[in-house]
């Protein structure tokens, strides 16, 4: 990402968590409620807690052109009592490192050789690899049997987004839709982030602006969740209830493919549903 847009993102980010931490949780307990016009702390107050001058604190949120080291970073950090993903983000938007950057053209990138091997091996449990945009790039055929299919010529279908906010079908599946949403969300803010000159995002984030009021006020949350596992709890119109933990495996060699295992529970009867709901759907589980 350009210099520019690093700095709009970091003043995004700091001022959405000053906005969202109270004057009492932060320890202010004496300060004047009646006289706030807007919630969260001050800037004046970050500035304090994290142990920095005001100036220095508002050139921050106002994304100007400074350099910080890591202990004004860990100052900010315990002041806005950031979690351990919303710290690294925080770590990557001031300090980001150097990598290659991805190719913005490339929109349908092939699925990993290394990912594929493993995927082909599973045909107990659902799983599909995805991108870093959050598109499902290849499945096995489990997961088409409980996510449904992902062959679509909607061209944003197969994206993991779009499916949970734009497709009804696909959202009435969860127990529990708006945890998992928020979560998905989350992590994907963090990928945006680290390929935010990609018009790709722009254009989509755009179109699910407008499609989908839910995403639209959770994206100006800014919710950051560097990795998301969240379990899927599923409603299953022909196997009932699904519990999944869900593992990832990254590819090493690319770090931006996924293989996303879903894994059922062995003790509420999901593991058995799931066998079930594979032999009428064809699909041998036979080792």
């Amino acid at each position: 990402m350009s210099d520019d847009q690093r700095r709009s993102e970091l003043s995004r980010f700091l001022r959405t968590r000053r906005l969202r931490l109270s004057p009492q949780i932060a320890g202010f307990q004496h300060a004047n409620y009646s006289r706030r016009r807007t919630k969260g702390l001050r800037r004046e107050e970050v500035a304090a807690l994290a142990g920095i001058s005001l100036p220095w604190y508002n050139s921050l949120e106002q994304g100007r052109d400074i350099k910080v080291s890591d202990q004004v970073l860990d100052g900010l950090a315990r002041a806005l009592r950031l979690s351990a993903d919303e710290r690294r983000h925080l770590f990557f938007l001031a300090c980001p490192p150097h990598r290659p950057e991805s190719n913005p053209n490339d929109r349908h990138p092939a699925a990993s050789s290394s990912l594929l091997f493993v995927l082909d091996q599973m045909a107990t449990v659902p799983a599909y690899i995805s991108d870093d945009k959050m598109n499902v790039l290849a499945w096995n055929d489990l997961a088409s049997v409980v996510f449904g299919p992902f062959e679509t010529a909607d061209p944003y279908g197969r994206n993991l987004i779009w499916r949970m906010f734009m497709m009804p079908t696909y959202r009435m599946l969860f127990i529990g839709w708006e945890s998992l949403a928020i979560s998905l969300l989350g992590n994907f803010r963090t990928l945006y982030t680290r390929h935010i000159e990609d018009q790709w995002y722009q254009i989509f984030i755009a179109k699910l602006k407008e499609g989908s009021p839910e995403f639209a006020e959770w994206w100006d949350g800014y919710e950051v969740r560097c990795t998301s596992q969240h379990p899927r709890v599923i409603s299953h119109p022909r196997a009932g209830l699904l519990n999944l933990t869900t593992q990832l495996l990254r590819d090493e060699e690319s770090r931006q493919q996924y293989l996303n295992v879903f894994i059922p529970d062995s003790l509420d009867g999901s593991a058995e549903r799931l066998a079930t709901l594979a032999k009428e759907a064809g699909i041998s589980i036979s080792g």
